[in-house]
């Protein structure tokens, strides 16, 4: 690599702002809802001692398929069973994932094209709040992304063995985003001869060491259920990624130098793989396509002018994402136009908080006491239960009790999952007339606890019953194993790669 230059060091700039308030945060994390169901899942597979294919945790006692890709579930149950308690496990996950995330990004941009390119990456994407948000929101969605950008970045270099474990790491991470990845290779070996024979490599052994996987989800395949979420009416547009975007898509779309068709695969796999989820699409993974064409484009643009002019594009983009980067926003399905709506304008004028997915839920004074209770009137194979699915979701993750109703809807439970009278233990939360107390919940029950958040019940009828634990099918030593073994690989073939170039 060269040396450091200008836009190295506003990168650099950039990412040190990142990492400080990153690290501020880490007080208010989890951020919103996704983290408790990870930390249930890590949970559920210390209790069984490693991997299990069945999430007797959720939905209990009959328990659904367990289908998420479970790499990030074993970091959390690594950091625990390391010492670290689960709950501070899932906050130095968040915390970490944001800096980490945005360095990859400009490291691999600058790898794939040069500086200029990458300090136009990082400051278009971190700017847009609604991805930032979605980074540490989405923590194995963010780490699949870095998997695949490592796989480009080893497939520029010839480090074929390094781009094959990062797909595969990929795929064990997150569903949608290891087939926009896969897609994307595709779309490049249809479109560069050069490259055809390497990128089919990469995509066949992946692919393969991903099968074991894909044939368990496709065996509970009518267990997975698509639906356009709620959150599509709350979808974010950037303006400015969305416009220079589609610019450089026309300009682009028919070039084949290394890495744009990756560029314009991705933007096709985010489309068919988030065609049903809008705001993935536009405000979260899905904008990545567009952000890397956009910035594409400033750097073709930049690369042309003399200095003065060029110094002047580039203060104007800055000064365009840094301090408004406007977005078009919708409450409800009602639009709304947001002329100053950066990251960064958020931050100094402390209005993160307008961003229901950067907000966290936990309530340390009010959550602390009922799982308080809930520890000590359980055993940890007793069921709980609320009458709100995150509710039960949360408390379940930080008492390590298995839940009776649950999130991750995209799953369904085995029929009958839903029997109210197995619960040991009831957290139902006061609150306005679209919360209600299902009316399946068991009728003379014993209140234990109650504070300004929630009622906490015993069930004390004979129906109730514990969970069904179920052993691991593949164990901590044995997933060590694959781990170190990959490890090698990735140290084999980056020592290999310097002594071809020598």
């Amino acid at each position: 690599m060269k040396k450091y230059s200008r836009f190295d060091l506003f990168s650099l700039g950039l990412l040190a702002f990142i990492l400080i308030f990153s690290l501020a945060r880490f007080k208010f994390l989890p951020q919103f809802i996704d983290g408790y169901y990870h930390l249930s899942a890590a949970n559920g597979f210390i209790t069984s001692g490693g991997w299990t294919g069945w999430s007797w945790w959720d939905f209990a006692p009959l328990g659904r398929p367990q289908l998420y890709p479970p790499l990030y579930h074993l970091l959390l149950a690594f950091l625990i069973k390391a010492g670290i308690g689960g709950f501070t496990a899932l906050k130095i996950t968040e915390a970490l994932i944001t800096p980490v995330f945005f360095t990859v990004l400009w490291f691999v941009g600058r790898r794939l094209i040069n500086d200029r390119f990458s300090f136009f990456l990082l400051l278009i994407l971190s700017s847009f709040f609604p991805f930032y948000s979605s980074v540490s929101a989405n923590v194995p969605a963010s780490m699949a992304i870095i998997f695949g950008f490592l796989g480009w970045s080893s497939l520029k270099r010839e480090r074929m063995l390094s781009a094959i474990v990062f797909l595969t790491l990929c795929f064990y991470t997150h569903i949608g985003l290891s087939w926009i990845f896969f897609i994307a290779y595709i779309f490049f070996a249809i479109t560069d001869k050069t490259y055809r024979k390497k990128v089919f490599k990469v995509m066949f052994f992946s692919f393969l060491l991903y099968l074991p996987f894909l044939i368990h989800q496709l065996r509970y395949a009518d267990h997975i259920v698509i639906n356009i979420s709620a959150e599509a009416y709350y979808s974010h547009f950037s303006i400015f990624i969305l416009l220079l975007g589609i610019v450089s898509l026309f300009f682009h779309l028919n070039k084949r130098d290394f890495p744009v068709p990756l560029f314009v695969g991705y933007l096709i796999g985010s489309i068919i793989v988030f065609f049903k989820y809008p705001y993935r699409l536009f405000s979260a993974q899905g904008i990545i396509g567009l952000g890397l064409l956009s910035a594409l484009l400033l750097e073709r643009i930049f690369s042309k002018m003399e200095a003065k002019r060029g110094a002047a594009v580039v203060i104007f983009v800055f000064a365009l994402l840094f301090l408004a980067q406007p977005t078009v926003s919708l409450d409800a399905g009602r639009p709304k136009v947001n002329a100053l709506d950066s990251t960064y304008y958020n931050i100094v004028r402390a209005r993160t908080d307008k961003l229901l997915e950067f907000q966290s839920l936990y309530v340390p004074h009010l959550y602390e006491p009922i799982v308080d209770v809930i520890k000590a009137n359980t055993a940890l194979e007793d069921i709980i239960s609320s009458n709100v699915d995150v509710c039960a979701q949360m408390f379940s993750a930080l008492s390590r009790r298995a839940a009776l109703n649950s999130m991750l809807w995209e799953v369904k439970p085995l029929p009958g999952g839903l029997d109210y009278s197995k619960a040991k233990l009831f957290v139902l939360l006061k609150s306005d007339d679209s919360i209600r107390i299902n009316s399946n919940v068991p009728m003379g029950l014993e209140k234990l606890y109650e504070n300004d958040l929630a009622y906490v019940f015993l069930n004390k009828s004979p129906f109730s019953e514990p969970a069904r634990v179920i052993a691991a099918r593949v164990g901590f030593v044995a997933i060590a194993i694959i781990v170190f073994s990959l490890v090698f690989l990735l140290i084999f073939d980056a020592f290999g790669s310097a002594k071809r170039l020598r």
